[in-house]
């Protein structure tokens, strides 16, 4: 399986972490692992909800779901 490296921002607690995402998946299925690792990540600093998205860090547009890492 092909993986991307990618910087994830955690505004809520002005950190960053470099995580490996795998290429084929969509960015729903990515969501939703990330916010199952978010609390270790950000020592049980950053508690997602369900309105919790993922955002380009430059323009703060959502990631289409149904995209994956590739596109």
């Amino acid at each position: 399986m092909t993986k991307v490296l990618v910087n994830i921002y955690f505004p809520a607690v002005c950190r960053s972490y470099d995580v490996w995402l795998p290429c084929g998946s969509e960015i729903l299925q990515i969501s939703d692992m990330l916010k199952k690792v978010c609390g270790e990540l950000t020592d049980n600093m950053f508690v997602p909800s369900d309105n919790s998205v993922l955002c380009d860090r430059v323009s703060g547009n959502i990631l289409d779901v149904n995209a994956t890492p590739d596109e």
